[in-house]
């Protein structure tokens, strides 16, 4: 009798120790996905940050090449930003870029990868679909423009078809770092252009 009571005992225990560690394990997990999601996405608009982009793009980069794919990257740049910073103050500066966040989303499918590189410059990764890109492009502007007229609030975009002539870069660039830069610098370039033609200056 005495041994089954142990036994009893020795089985209630271990149920109890099973059930501590299965809650620490489980609260250790979700301390770890919540530490990781804070660590690749940007704290005020909840889209991805430039850190897990710029892995992800080299990804995408090394991907295409090896699987012949296509996809496009597309950087915006708010016009007349500022001066809502400096009439109404940065609260209504934060809730403009959160407005504009959920503006890119909603316009780019799930699988695509839409990130905030800080200040109120955006970036895409977006894969090749059927529909007109410009055209897709022009409608976010035109979405924007409607929400904040009296802002004056408007969006300028670059755009490059990828991996196109990546084959070159990759064979003169064997550093990640630089390969990312001439990118970025590349799409930033037909940014700024198309920011300035905006504007009459070309």
């Amino acid at each position: 009798m005495r041994e089954e009571i142990k036994i009893k005992i020795l089985k209630n225990l271990l149920e109890e120790v099973t059930k501590k560690y299965d809650y620490f394990i489980s609260q250790r997990e979700t301390v770890l996905k919540k530490t990781y999601q804070m660590a690749i996405t940007d704290s005020l608009t909840g889209l991805y940050n430039r850190y897990f982009f710029i892995d992800r793009l080299y990804y995408e980069i090394e991907r295409s090449i090896r699987e012949n794919l296509e996809f496009y990257l597309i950087m915006f740049d708010l016009d007349n930003f500022k001066p809502i910073n400096d009439k109404y103050g940065h609260l209504k500066g934060d809730e403009t870029l959160k407005k504009i966040a959920e503006i890119l989303k909603s316009n780019f499918r799930s699988y695509d990868t839409v990130a905030r590189l800080g200040g109120d410059e955006f970036i895409v990764l977006a894969s090749i679909e059927k529909d007109n890109i410009q055209q897709r492009l022009e409608n976010i502007r035109h979405e924007i423009e409607k929400i904040f007229p009296e802002e004056n609030l408007s969006i300028s975009y670059g755009y490059l078809k990828l991996p196109n002539g990546l084959k070159d870069i990759l064979e003169k660039h064997s550093n990640k770092e630089e390969i990312i830069e001439i990118i970025l610098s590349e799409v930033d370039s037909i940014m700024y252009k198309n920011k300035r033609k905006k504007k009459g200056l070309i």
